[in-house]
Order: structure tokens, then sequence, then C-alpha cells
């Protein structure tokens, strides 16, 4: 994405005590345990992702190496909309042990991601939040074990 947030965000585990100072309700949406996808399409009467890019890379953000093993990756970025308005810009990093696993991954198209990752009953292992300094937005990052591979979301 151009002027990617993901690259420039401070991450905080969930139970930080920086946790505080945000509003509750963007906490219920920052900490939904459930799939955000299913929630926006709940509060929304439209609802689209519009993919921004979709490739393989092999060098991750700094802040995202503390997750990850070094390798290949599927870098696949998107903003969900709802109701014609962006919501949440999302960054979804796959290994290539899991893509190729799940070749079906590369056909998504504008279809969610959350969908295909829940209908799995994948196991969420850790989630972090940021708020960006720049423009005061939140973000939040998850890891999900997908077969015992992980895959950042």
């Amino acid at each position: 994405m151009p002027d990617s947030i993901f690259a420039r965000l401070s991450w905080q585990y969930e139970n930080s005590p920086e946790i505080k100072h945000i509003p509750l309700s963007i906490q219920q949406w920052l900490f939904e345990k459930g799939s955000l996808t299913a929630r926006l399409k709940q509060h929304c009467h439209q609802f689209e992702v519009k993919v921004q890019s979709e490739k393989w890379i092999e060098k991750t953000f700094e802040n995202e190496t503390a997750l990850l093993p070094e390798g290949l990756y599927w870098c696949r970025e998107v903003v969900l909309h709802g109701n014609g308005k962006p919501w949440v810009e999302a960054r979804t990093l796959i290994s290539k042990a899991l893509f190729t696993h799940y070749q079906s991954l590369s056909t998504l198209g504008d279809k969610p991601i959350g969908e295909w990752l829940f209908s799995l009953s994948a196991q969420r292992v850790g989630t972090q939040w940021a708020q960006d300094s720049e423009n005061g937005l939140y973000a939040r990052r998850s890891l999900f074990l997908v077969q015992e591979m992980p895959l950042p979301h």
C-alpha cells in the first residue's frame, strides 16, 4: 500500500497498561475475538473488499520480524469498505508452506480472507494493537495458526 501505516507502527500487547487510554467504543472493535469482517458486515449495509496489492515478498517490515521467521511470504493488502467508506486497512502475510497447501488463496480476489480463515477454525495465538501517531487511527494484528502453520493477520 502506498504510504502503508504498517511499517511505522509500534505494537502493544492486548493486556498492556496503555489500553486504559483507548475509548471503550474503540476497544470493542479493536479486541473483537471473532471475525472483524463478520462484525463489519453486520454493522454496514454494504460491504466491499478492495485489493491494493498481492505479491510475494522476502523482506517483512522490521516490526513484523519478531513474529515471523525469515522466508518467502504472500503479502495481501486490502481496504475493507463499509457503506462506501474505508474502515479497515488489512495486511496479511501467508507463509509459502501454507500458501502451497491452500492454493485457493490465490483466487480470493475481492473476497475477505477473514471468512476463509474463520471457516478453518484457525487458532488465534496473540493479538497486538497500535495507534498511528500521524493520523490517530488504531490498528490490530493477530497471529493465527492454521494446521500449526503461522498466519499473521
